[in-house]
């Protein structure tokens, strides 16, 4: 009858349908048959008649009755919350012989007349009481990795002796803790769909900030050759076309200045050739 926590909680998605439910787990070292088995909604008067008919002839030395409050199916799908509970219902502690989990159970399983009977009727009777856990999904599944690992811890004993019977009863949150879990959940999706929108939202506005304060620095304040540009365009292209033309009246002048001329080539010749000309 060994069954995986996922596959007894196949239909652990409706679990979110049903506010008032929350899911019922048994495993023993016996061969049981409970009428439950398998169903996947049951009504909690249903699931206390089916453990006391199954229990009635006491198969196992020593039980453990377990009291969650405030969880639903959801908390127990995948079984990463839970590791040691999906460890026993998957059937792979050898000694386990039958699990048995219905994901809604309508009310509240009685573990008062279960704990009685068994204390009267049975061997060593173990009663564990495990808290609420908190609406934050973080905070939740680390707080209910501690509370499975405590209950693993209270049967080590038990599991040494191989010969035990272990009921997990759960009751459903309140619809004040149900709606603080689902606000926590809406919270927890928005932020891990948008990691970094926050963070550009706000990094885009200190740049906005920036540049405003920049503009109004910069007509506003600073010297005037700050607040003004003088060297345009144009004229930079004037300075690149008077420094060529500088440049050849430079080569020129220092030409002109370079000629040697001797001062009788300006003088009037007075000899007898001078004469013999203007004849």
């Amino acid at each position: 009858m060994a069954k995986t926590l996922i596959g007894a909680l196949a239909l652990a998605s409706q679990a979110l349908a049903f506010s008032n439910t929350s899911p019922f787990f048994l495993f023993s070292t016996a061969d049981l048959l409970l009428e439950s088995s398998g169903a996947a909604i049951a009504q909690s008067s249903s699931v206390t008649a089916d453990v006391l008919e199954a229990l009635k002839e006491c198969p196992t030395k020593n039980y453990v009755v377990v009291e969650q409050e405030g969880v639903s199916a959801a908390d127990y799908a995948d079984g990463r919350s839970t590791p040691r509970l999906a460890h026993y219902m998957a059937g792979q502690q050898h000694e386990v012989k039958s699990t048995v989990s219905v994901p809604d159970v309508v009310g509240k399983v009685d573990v008062a007349e279960i704990t009685k009977y068994l204390e009267a009727k049975c061997g060593t009777v173990k009663s564990v009481q495990l808290d609420t856990p908190p609406t934050a999904q973080a905070l939740r599944s680390l707080y209910m990795g501690q509370q499975d690992q405590f209950l693993d811890d209270s049967m080590e004993r038990f599991v040494e002796a191989q010969d035990y019977t272990v009921v997990y009863i759960t009751t459903p949150p309140t619809e004040a803790q149900a709606k603080a879990r689902l606000e926590a959940q809406q919270q927890y999706q928005y932020e891990s769909e948008a990691p970094f929108g926050n963070n550009m939202q706000m990094e885009l506005k200190r740049d906005t900030t920036a540049h405003y304060k920049r503009a109004n620095s910069t007509s506003n304040e600073g010297g005037l050759f700050e607040r003004y540009q003088y060297f345009t365009p144009g004229l930079f292209m004037g300075f690149a076309a008077v420094i060529p033309l500088f440049l050849i009246l430079l080569v020129g002048i220092r030409a002109l200045t370079s000629l040697e001329v001797s001062y009788f080539a300006f003088s009037k010749e007075m000899g007898p050739n001078a004469q013999k000309k203007q004849q």
